[in-house]
């Protein structure tokens, strides 16, 4: 249940500010309920509602979106009708993205069927190929569902997740994994994003990624120990 003050506050802006935008992700004093209260009393203000930003909002369901969807859908048809994909990045999953122009950012995952950010694979083959559970071609899904690459937001099978290991905590898939350059001891790239990791060893171009660093040094000192 929202927290009275939050929901004292939407309230009032919703009604005095006549708000087209609602941007409450990761928002802990809304719920599902709360998000639908909310759209329904934009709309008995004839509100004009164009863009919802709902990720993490905690018990959101199909049903909360399909009611949603409908209040929307009143005053902007084109809302029923957009398809535009969201690929992924870790700035899309960590963060507000307000370069979005989709009306809703979460979707029902067709895998899992939880309200979430639903990411679309970014391979035109994946997306193209018809559903097919045998084939493994339905990658469009959460990440909870479906792993990503960190690279070029493609969707990673289970083989490359433990082929193509990293030296950080992301993941890559076995294409992008072949192109980055790898930590001289363990063989394991880094994402771009955690590229500052790298220690510079004396050749050129070579490097150790920290956990092997980390691992050297505890070592040595192992050894200056006996």
């Amino acid at each position: 249940m929202e927290t009275a003050e939050t929901w004292r506050l939407l309230k009032c802006n919703t009604i005095h500010l006549g708000l087209c935008m609602l941007y409450v992700p990761k928002c802990t004093g809304l719920t599902g309920d709360g998000v639908v209260k909310i759209v329904q009393l934009l709309d008995e203000q004839n509100g004009n509602t164009n863009r919802l930003r709902l990720h993490g909002i905690s018990r959101m369901t199909k049903h909360h979106l399909d009611i949603i969807n409908s209040l929307m859908c009143k005053r902007n048809p084109q809302v029923k009708e957009d398809g535009r994909p969201l690929f992924y990045n870790h700035r899309v999953h960590e963060m507000l993205n307000t370069n979005d122009e989709r009306p809703i950012d979460v979707d029902v995952c067709p895998m899992c069927k939880n309200v979430r950010l639903v990411f679309d694979c970014t391979r035109d083959d994946c997306r193209k190929a018809e559903y097919s559970w045998c084939q493994g071609w339905w990658c469009r899904g959460c990440l909870f569902c479906v792993a990503r690459c960190e690279n070029c937001g493609g969707c990673i099978s289970s083989e490359d997740l433990s082929d193509a290991c990293l030296a950080c905590s992301d993941f890559m898939c076995l294409a992008c994994w072949l192109t980055f350059p790898k930590c001289s001891t363990c063989n394991r790239p880094y994402c771009e994003r955690h590229g500052h990791l790298m220690v510079p060893l004396s050749l050129p171009g070579q490097f150790s990624c920290h956990h092997c660093m980390e691992l050297n040094s505890s070592l040595e000192r192992q050894e200056e120990g006996y």
